[in-house]
């Protein structure tokens, strides 16, 4: 009997115009979502190598020439260093911080000390409101909608024309019958979504991300079985098919829009992003005192470190410039960690939090799975940070002691290699989300089978 009604179900969705069409409807947007990702993910990819291309003909030529004659550090410390993040690993999936956040930074030995381009958008609820139209915009945004369309009067339909008693009377449990009627009329959409999940993954040729793309396909399929069961726990008590979609419809607001602009808000008024100018502001008051004592601290610094200062002969411009700038990475480096730290105590909340909103939670799982949320691009902000390092104690000592670079340094040039996340990190921010919303799931769909038992469901069709 179970599985007649489900069959019945389907071909009943089948013959209705207004079910293809929404199919065509939703269908359109997904493959809209994946093509305007695909677009931004092949600038990034062709930025990404021709990054990557110039950096090794620059190797390539630097090691022709010391293979003649050795270079002064200064020319190869002025070029600078280019660290590039690589492509994400499943960018058609989400675009998440990749268009706020830069994909690369060259780090020059003469500007350490000036502010880094920190953002202050963070990977948030508020992208839930405004961001680009993505496959993750579609999931989150769209496919609730499109979801609750042929579900929305599951029960209150027939609960309203009189048929509810009718349908009972066949001996199926109210529950079995309810949960296979909403999962027929949620299966087209639910593998809409998967399919387009999917070729997120498939179609970037993505390679070693199954993990990944399992993980947020799981994700998907949660989301929508969320929705399917607060469907099904609405229609449980509901006694019209209006009064249904009003229900439904006022959760789609609040747990979609609401709930996540309301966390927005409240993260930013608990935990406030720091003032950018306070940053710049403390990099040219650092910098014009470092300026005003520029042979000062020279001296200082040969004072403390006499194995870098140049025998018998007077400071250069260079030596005294790298003091000044130290001097100025000092001062400023207090606000720069108060930046990063409210930035950093902001997702945390964000996380810590999401599972009011499955929206949210869907949200941060997808970027994160896809390689474009906060996390990756935070390691990619420290990695730069340890290459600014090994430029600075590569070079200044040179510069310092005016020793040329040779063929025999040439290994010991510091390059930038961006290294992933272990899997367990990112599977455990994902895996969060995920038991968040099925927990959700679980507890919905249990009250719906609470409200649907014979002896209630007799009083409430009386």
């Amino acid at each position: 009997m179970s599985s007649h009604l489900f069959r019945l179900e389907l071909r009943l969705l089948a013959r209705e115009r207004a079910a293809w069409l929404l199919l065509g409807l939703f269908a359109a947007a997904l493959a809209y979502g994946l093509w305007n990702g695909s677009r931004l993910a092949q600038r990034q990819r062709e930025a990404a190598t021709a990054l990557t291309q110039d950096s090794e003909q620059f190797l390539t030529q630097l090691r022709d020439h010391l293979a003649r004659q050795s270079v002064d550090p200064k020319a190869i410390a002025g070029r600078g260093t280019t660290a590039v993040l690589p492509p994400a690993p499943l960018p058609l999936l989400a675009t998440g911080q990749s268009d706020l956040s830069p994909g690369h930074e060259t780090v020059v030995l003469w500007k350490l000390a000036a502010p880094a381009d920190t953002r202050s958008e963070l990977e948030n609820p508020s992208h839930l409101m405004a961001g680009p139209f993505d496959l993750a915009f579609v999931l989150v945004w769209l496919f609730p909608l499109f979801l609750l369309a042929p579900v929305y009067d599951l029960m209150a339909g027939d609960r309203e024309t009189g048929t509810l008693r009718l349908a009972l009377a066949q001996g199926i449990a109210p529950w079995r019958w309810a949960a296979r009627r909403a999962l027929a009329r949620a299966l087209p959409m639910l593998t809409l979504a998967a399919l387009a999940t999917l070729a997120a993954g498939f179609f970037d040729g993505a390679g070693g991300t199954v993990a990944r793309l399992a993980l947020a396909l799981a994700v998907v399929l949660a989301y929508g079985f969320f929705w399917t069961t607060l469907a099904l726990a609405v229609n449980a008590v509901a006694r019209s098919a209006a009064n249904a979609a009003t229900v439904l419809g006022t959760a789609w607001v609040l747990l979609v829009i609401v709930v996540p602009t309301f966390l927005n808000v409240a993260v930013e008024t608990l935990y406030p992003t720091p003032s950018r100018p306070e940053l710049v502001a403390a990099g040219r008051k650092a910098s014009g005192e470092a300026e005003r004592r520029g042979g000062e601290l020279l001296n200082s610094f040969y004072r403390d470190h006499p194995e870098l200062a140049p025998p018998g002969q007077e400071a250069d411009f260079a030596a005294q410039h790298l003091t000044m700038q130290s001097e100025v990475g000092r001062a400023v480096e207090p606000v720069r960690q108060k930046f990063d730290a409210q930035l950093a105590r902001q997702q945390t909340a964000v996380g810590r939090w999401r599972f009011l909103s499955p929206a949210i939670a869907a949200h941060e799982a997808l970027t994160d799975l896809a390689g474009t949320g906060y996390w990756r691009h935070r390691a990619f902000r420290e990695q730069v940070g340890v290459l600014q390092q090994a430029v600075s104690a590569f070079f200044t000592p040179r510069i310092h002691k005016r020793e040329p670079i040779t063929m025999a340094d040439f290994d010991q040039l510091p390059q930038f290699e961006f290294r992933e996340e272990s899997p367990g990190v990112w599977m455990s921010r994902a895996g969060a989300g995920l038991g968040g919303m099925i927990a959700w799931s679980a507890f919905l769909a249990g009250w719906a089978r609470l409200k649907l038992r014979p002896a209630r469901l007799d009083s409430v069709t009386a």
